[in-house]
């Protein structure tokens, strides 16, 4: 048996946590902050079997995985034009998760 954790940006926790119970999988869900992704997130927890870890782990990626938005940024162009700044569009990339998968030990269901 196998502990999946999962961190990822608190935005994604509800369709993550939605498709892994469509899937089968039960999840806890844990509120957490931290220093992985530098700002609000969530913990997940997954306990599954062996041969089920890719599956969980695929939808975790799948829908927590990393996005690419476009922001602007405004570049100064006063040695030019004094007074006259521009906007830039910049890539950002947002989301993405952290994800451990652990042995279990032992397992007890009380």
């Amino acid at each position: 048996m196998k502990m999946i954790i999962a961190i990822m940006q608190g935005d994604n926790e509800k369709i993550v946590t939605e498709e892994l119970n469509k899937a089968g999988f039960m999840v806890t869900k844990l509120a957490s902050t931290g220093g992985f992704l530098k700002q609000k997130n969530t913990t997940i927890l997954v306990g599954t079997e062996d041969e089920k870890v890719e599956t969980a782990v695929g939808i975790i990626k799948n829908f927590a995985g990393t996005t690419v938005t476009k922001t602007f940024s405004s570049a100064s162009m006063k040695d030019s034009q004094p007074g006259t700044d521009m906007l830039i569009p910049v890539e950002v990339r947002r989301g993405g998760c952290t994800i451990f998968v652990v042995d279990v030990e032992n397992f007890i269901k009380a």
